[in-house]
């Protein structure tokens, strides 16, 4: 249906400031008429970007790709240290710091073992193996046994990190050294001397029971250091700023899960009622992708719930989130074809939890129409990525004037200042979103009206890939699947906005 096109209802009044109607629900209760629609503020939250509004409910982001995971060749320093020497002053370290040392530990004879061990290249990658299996396992002494005991305080953290990671309902784990470069500094190797040490890149991925097809790919950069009973790993965050480790949601606290086949929530406890209301809305928002798009794709979601706007900002690496209510996150595995691998929708809490039922529900159905599309790969223009998935989004509403749904565009086709063109990266990325976002929309709405759903689709369709899109193979997709050129369906579109705005 024209989304343009009134049915014979009175259009929506103007947005107030308070949050819309609430859609209606199964128990009866529903708005008095057609929904009003809220504003989205503009954003700035760099490579996250966002989906924004000027009432201070901000909806939803472009996707947030993080940096690809790349592979590095592999080089490695190793520090020569008196043996016996290391055992000593260890020793006497661990008796300063009131640490029991075993037996095992002591400076006796135990040189030949040091020795055996003294390769990281041949030993770390077993250790993490071990460690992955713990973890797998719920063997706590075992992943304990991969940390330097020395270390107390670190080994204390690790203790309450495996305790979080318990309720983790993960299906795989391992941990990967990726890039055996050592990138311990001077500093690093003062900070643990004269113990050796060792500070590659670690990958590690991970899969949830039943919602993964792929891994989640995070980076690590564990501190190794060489003890008397071999490699161990005696600490995290050395690497920084340089490099910055992932930080997953279990490391900030408890987790719990909460799923249904398809769906799965990974919360902490007391966010029950939004992990809640996040999983009725992920399971409405099946329907309302696959009206729009056919594509093949895993029809699975999981969905993170951090405490607070802060923990999103770590989960995603992000800056600033204030504007964003939730993206959909994604691991890039490089190689001869990229690969897009374990997406997530991470929720803003400080900006969601006030939505109502229809906002959330858009902003829900808006992510995972990202989830569904993102096999296709980074070539696809902004303003299809983010038109098609606010299409998809409010086409459960496209019976209702485009101007109520579109208000921000609508102001700015009556002020005289819609310029016609379709929207940048940039615009979209900047902080005049809201009128990007819904100048993307709109076209996808033109080409469905004009060419049809499968037109659409095609189009998207026919940028999939990865690498840099040129101006001329954009106009080619535009010819190839519409029959015009990009500047004539630019037009188009355009006096159809002015049209009906």
């Amino acid at each position: 249906m024209d989304p343009s096109e009134p049915d014979g209802r009175p259009p929506l009044p103007d947005r107030p400031t308070p949050a819309p109607p609430a859609w209606t629900t199964g128990g009866g209760q529903t708005g008095e008429g057609p929904p009003q629609w809220a504003t989205r503020a503009p954003t700035d939250a760099g490579t996250t970007g966002g989906y924004p509004g000027a009432s201070g409910l901000p909806v939803w982001p472009p996707p947030a790709v993080p940096p690809p995971r790349r592979g590095r060749r592999a080089g490695w320093i190793v520090a020569v240290v008196a043996v016996l020497a290391v055992a000593l002053v260890a020793g006497m370290l661990a008796l300063r710091a009131g640490v029991r040392v075993e037996p095992s530990q002591q400076p006796a004879t135990q040189a030949p073992a040091t020795r055996v061990a003294a390769d990281p290249r041949a030993e770390v990658p077993k250790l993490l193996a071990r460690r992955a299996e713990a973890v797998l396992h719920g063997d706590r002494a075992a992943f304990l046994a991969t940390v330097d005991r020395r270390r107390t305080a670190y080994y204390r953290s690790q203790a309450t990190l495996f305790g979080r990671m318990r309720t983790v309902p993960f299906s795989a784990v391992a941990y990967r050294v990726t890039d055996q470069r050592d990138r311990a500094t001077a500093t690093v190797r003062r900070r643990y001397a004269p113990d050796r040490v060792y500070l590659p890149h670690v990958e590690l991925r991970y899969r949830f029971k039943g919602h993964d097809a792929s891994p989640v790919l995070g980076d690590l950069y564990y501190t190794f250091v060489l003890t008397r009973s071999g490699w161990r790993i005696g600490g995290q965050g050395d690497a920084r700023p340089a490099l910055r480790d992932a930080v997953e949601i279990w490391d900030t606290g408890p987790v719990k899960p909460m799923r249904t086949d398809r769906t799965l929530i990974v919360y902490h406890p007391g966010s029950e009622s939004l992990a809640g209301r996040l999983l009725q809305a992920a399971e409405r928002a099946y329907g309302e992708v696959a009206a729009t798009w056919t594509g093949r794709w895993e029809r699975k979601v999981v969905i993170l719930v951090p405490r607070n706007q802060k923990e999103a900002e770590q989960l995603v690496d992000a800056r600033d989130l204030s504007p964003v209510a939730a993206l959909a996150a994604s691991s890039v595995e490089s190689g001869p074809v990229e690969r897009v691998l374990g997406n997530r929708i991470v929720v803003n809490p400080t900006v969601l939890a006030p939505y109502d039922r229809l906002n959330l529900q858009t902003v829900v159905t808006h992510e995972m129409t990202h989830v569904a599309t993102r096999t296709l790969g980074s070539r696809v223009p902004l303003f299809l990525v983010e038109g098609f998935a606010d299409y998809t989004a409010l086409r459960p509403l496209a019976r209702y004037p485009l101007a109520a749904t579109r208000p921000a565009l609508a102001e700015q086709v009556h002020a005289g200042r819609f310029d016609g063109r379709l929207p940048s990266a940039q615009e979209l990325r900047g902080r005049s979103g809201v009128i990007a976002y819904e100048e993307g929309s709109t076209f996808c709405a033109w080409v469905a009206a004009n060419f049809g759903e499968g037109k659409l689709r095609a189009l998207y369709r026919a940028f999939a890939g990865s690498g840099r899109l040129s101006a001329v193979e954009l106009d080619q997709g535009f010819r190839e699947v519409l029959g015009i050129s990009k500047r004539t369906a630019e037009a188009r579109w355009a006096a159809f906005v002015r049209a009906r705005l």
